[in-house]
């Protein structure tokens, strides 16, 4: 027998106690950090309601255009809740359209796009918003032309530019 040995240390079995007061104190902070991540983390999102109508056609003054723009790099396609522009800007066709082509080197008409969107001003005067997305292949300064493209020069077009993702 050692002779100044705590009682507790001669007995054979182990003492769990400190180790389970660690455990419970971890778990706590663990909940607590949880649920104040959880609350921080909530995004709020309102879904846009779905109207129909749109370019080419406007079946009532109240439904929305939705107007997208899409940054390709064959061209600009325009496009909204009635379909997609043709070339020209005048009128609505199916399928794979490219409103505004890109030239013969590779460079967009932000003109031509400045005024085809002037054109869906006309008709629709009480828009401001307009969706711009692009190819992931588009150089970042070829979407700041397109927003500065759909703003307009002197008076504003559409001046809240929402971003989307990609289209590939």
């Amino acid at each position: 027998m050692v002779p100044d040995a705590d009682p507790s240390e001669l007995d054979e079995e182990l003492n769990i106690v400190p180790f389970l007061d660690i455990v419970v104190n971890i778990i706590m902070f663990l909940l607590m950090t949880l649920t104040t991540v959880a609350f921080f983390s909530q995004v709020e999102a309102a879904l846009p309601e779905y109207r129909r109508g749109g370019i080419g056609k406007r079946a009532a003054e109240n439904e929305a255009l939705n107007l997208n723009v899409t940054v390709t790099r064959a061209g600009v396609i325009v496009s909204g809740s009635g379909g997609k522009l043709a070339r020209g800007c005048t009128t609505t066709a199916p399928g794979k359209v490219i409103t505004v082509p890109a030239g013969m080197n590779g460079q967009h008409d932000w003109k031509g796009v400045t005024n085809c969107v002037r054109r869906v001003k006309d008709q629709f005067a009480d828009e401001t918003r307009v969706t711009l997305s692009a190819d992931p292949e588009i150089p970042y300064e070829h979407l700041i032309a397109a927003m500065d493209a759909v703003r307009g020069d002197e008076n504003e077009l559409f001046p809240d530019v929402l971003l989307s993702a990609g289209i590939r």
